[in-house]
């Protein structure tokens, strides 16, 4: 038994589980309901957004689904896996995958939910309504924020799948 390999799958299986699942929770079901519901749907999601931890705890269950994922990646098959195996193929691109989702996650959806925080603390010091330009800005923050989140999931699911495949495949 490979002790080395599995503290990281310990670590990188349920890290994976939950990053995936709140992600494809927050995609699927909480932003379309709250787009559904409308209005009455601002408070819960500024609170849940910016508030709850929410963005803290996706992207700490991303950066060790990650990095457990890519010192697995090495263990096996050092930095260039053997892209003309159905193991080295499936894993590169689910590694790949959620590679990407994590910097997806960080430099476009984490920088728009603290820009959104930043808005809301002068909006808040300002004792006043918000400004139209404050509007603005938020809306178009959240129609960035949706489609980062969609491309997210799309890639995570890609990420699933090609680590998924990759057990019926020899190493």
């Amino acid at each position: 038994m490979n002790i080395f390999m599995v503290i990281m799958r310990l670590i990188h299986i349920p890290a994976s589980v939950f990053w995936v699942g709140g992600v494809l929770m927050m995609v699927t079901f909480i932003s379309s309901s709250a787009r559904a519901v409308g209005e009455d749907a601002t408070k819960f999601m500024q609170h849940f957004s910016l508030r709850s931890g929410f963005q803290q705890s996706m992207a700490g269950a991303g950066v060790l689904a990650v990095v457990s994922g890519y010192l697995m990646y090495y263990h096996l098959f050092g930095w260039i896996a053997p892209l003309n195996t159905g193991a080295g193929l499936a894993l590169t691109l689910g590694g790949t995958a959620g590679l990407f989702a994590l910097l997806i996650g960080a430099f476009v959806i984490g920088r728009g939910t603290n820009r959104m925080r930043e808005i809301a603390g002068e909006i808040a010091s300002s004792g006043g309504p918000p400004k139209p330009d404050q509007l603005a800005e938020m809306g178009s923050l959240q129609e960035r924020l949706g489609k980062a989140g969609g491309i997210t999931a799309i890639l995570m699911v890609i990420a699933l799948i090609g680590m998924t495949l990759s057990e019926y495949f020899a190493l």
